[in-house]
């Protein structure tokens, strides 16, 4: 065996730096972070080949002044705190002294910086510090520039792990979002490869959320607050900026501001998506911005070297604070409540010997579909439904329909609820299936009246260019419309238009959120996509005659796959009159 031997001091400091810098936007994050420390009212971040080549942040916040340019990048040095009982008032990002010495070991750095007061700028680079004259910092007399250049080139064993350049700046430019969030006063830009990507001007903080969860549209924002015993010493506050209607397929815009610190915390995350467990559909995450604030003893920040966990000490009243807000928010603002999986699954546990045949008889391609024209109202339903074949519900007797959502059969040992929502969904879905995934039997587009436009990220541009055709595909007839729009000129007609630039800007984040071949739009990738359509389908509520729902239900058993709708919620629940003998307590 080696013997043990204490690492080179070269060795152990590329080996910290680890824990702190894993990619581009790490040193973003730990710069602007410093940036905003140091009162910056304006940032810019630029970056060259997503920050491989080179990672530039200029700010024009106090500077650091020439005698302290060579301690900066020292591990360890800070001006953030003195003693170890600042660690329980910290009102700072960064206090570690970790973020510019990590830097400086992974990649080449440099620092020009010009303290407020001070005659000239001074510059710091590879151990030797020089006076210089360098102009303004972002239209001010003060401020630093710090850049790293060629990051992890003397590190393979990281650099190989890097992502694309889309992929890398995509994560900065995450960052950067959420740390504006924190700021909204100041100013953000971040160019890449001489393009601007971001550019925010110094704003309200709802003006900032809606800029970076709207990517600057008029969609619905919902805001609330509320104070948990905010007066005591274990008192929170919480404030929640919620974009009503619009989900993602993944948690990109679920933000997490813990006191003025973007972080990713389980406990706040969960306490958050726990209430759209019932408003949302599987795999649709919310775009919502949280701020929790509360006393600085009641929070530990110095639980990882990246900063971004914390630990809070009471944080059943944290979770309690984050849940009954975002509950309240989804209650008021007429969110969809849908009947629970636990419920579904009790009711579902019952079965018949008939139903069971029905179910696993053999399956043949869908026939007779509804007619596109008829899926916008539900008095012209019936119009296209013709006779079907006999199943579980077809001698059934139809009793009528409760909360205008569930329609009631009586099967004599058991009663069947239909939801109407989720069996049009499942409905209209087969049916675009069929006509999308067929050769031959695509339908016209249905030109718009007026072309909607859906924003997306600047630098989704080549990801989304290359992606058109997976639209077309899909019978959209669009275009990218400047730098950051894409113009949508007509739309299947089975999508209908309700609500339908929410559901396009939905649409655009699947499509940009897939990782397929660009040439390559098979039924898997369809299905994620067309789920979008279904969102205007006949809705809980809807008011439908008797003989809509029977036709609805025979449409239903013609699909292939009747028993879900396409986001997997039951079409059919069943109670058997055990159930009710046992409510109303009466002896069988």
């Amino acid at each position: 065996m080696r013997k043990i031997e204490l690492l080179s001091p070269d060795v152990a400091e590329k080996i910290a730096a680890g824990e702190v810098i894993e990619r581009p936007a790490s040193v973003i994050k730990e710069l602007v972070e410093n940036a905003l420390d140091a009162g910056a009212t304006e940032v810019a971040v630029i970056l060259e080949q997503g920050g491989k080549s080179l990672i530039e942040v200029l700010d024009n916040g106090h500077g650091i002044p020439a005698g302290e340019l060579a301690l900066a990048v020292e591990r360890h040095a800070t001006s953030k705190i003195r003693e170890v009982s600042d660690l329980e008032r910290l009102n700072t990002l960064g206090f570690r002294g970790e973020a510019l010495p990590s830097i400086r070991a992974v990649a080449e750095l440099s620092i020009v910086s010009r303290a407020r007061g001070a005659a000239s700028a001074h510059e710091w680079k590879g151990g030797r510090l020089e006076a210089l004259t360098f102009g303004h910092f972002l239209g001010s007399e003060h401020g630093s520039r710090v850049r790293a250049m060629g990051l992890f080139s003397q590190i393979p064993a990281r650099l190989k792990f890097l992502k694309s350049q889309a992929a890398e700046v995509a994560q900065v430019r995450e960052w950067i979002e959420r740390l504006a969030l924190t700021h909204p006063a100041t100013g953000f830009r971040l160019v890449s490869d001489e393009r601007t990507i971001l550019n925010l001007r110094p704003q309200s903080e709802e003006d900032r959320v809606r800029a970076i969860l709207a990517d600057g549209e008029d969609y619905p924002l919902v805001s609330a607050q509320t104070d948990l015993g905010l007066g005591a010493p274990s008192g929170v506050r919480v404030r929640a900026h919620w974009l009503q209607g619009v989900s993602l397929p993944q948690m990109r815009k679920v933000v997490q501001i813990v006191n003025g610190r973007a972080v990713r915390d389980r406990l706040v995350q969960q306490a958050a998506l726990h209430p759209f467990r019932q408003a949302l559909l599987p795999g649709q995450f919310p775009a919502i911005a949280l701020f929790v604030e509360l006393d600085p003893s009641l929070i530990d920040v110095n639980v990882h070297p990246s900063k971004t966990e914390v630990r809070f000490l009471r944080s059943r009243d944290v979770f309690t604070a984050i849940e009954g807000l975002v509950q309240s928010m989804i209650d008021s603002h007429g969110a969809p409540a849908f009947v629970a999986q636990a419920a579904h699954e009790q009711l579902l546990s019952s079965s018949s010997s008939a139903w069971s045949a029905w179910e696993n008889r053999p399956r043949s391609e869908p026939t007779n579909w509804l007619h596109p024209e008829a899926n916008s109202s539900p008095e012209r339903l019936q119009e296209s439904f013709a006779p079907v074949a006999p199943h579980p519900l077809s001698e059934a007797r139809y009793v009528g329909t409760m909360f205008n959502t569930y329609l009631v059969y009586d099967l004599g040992t058991e009663a069947a609820l239909v939801d109407q929502h989720a069996a049009h969904e499942r409905i209209r879905f087969e049916k675009l299936r069929a006509q999308m995934l067929t050769p031959g039997s695509r339908p016209a587009p249905q030109a718009l009246l007026l072309p909607e436009a859906v924003r997306f990220a600047a630098d989704s541009r080549i990801a989304l260019e290359s992606r058109l055709p997976w639209f077309a595909e899909l019978g959209f007839e669009c275009d990218i419309f400047g730098e950051e729009s894409l113009l949508f000129r007509a739309i299947p007609s089975a999508w209908g238009t309700d609500d339908l630039r929410t559901r396009l800007k939905s649409l655009v984040e699947r499509v940009l959120d897939s990782e397929r071949p660009t040439h390559e739009l098979d039924e898997a990738l369809f299905e994620k996509l067309a789920s979008e359509a279904c969102h205007s389908s006949i809705r809980a509520g809807d008011a439908l005659s008797p003989e809509q729902s029977r036709a609805l239900v025979d449409d239903l058993f013609r699909c292939q796959h009747p028993w879900n709708c396409p986001h997997g919620r039951p079409t059919v629940a069943r109670v058997p009159r055990g159930r009710f003998e046992e409510w109303f307590q009466r002896r069988v």
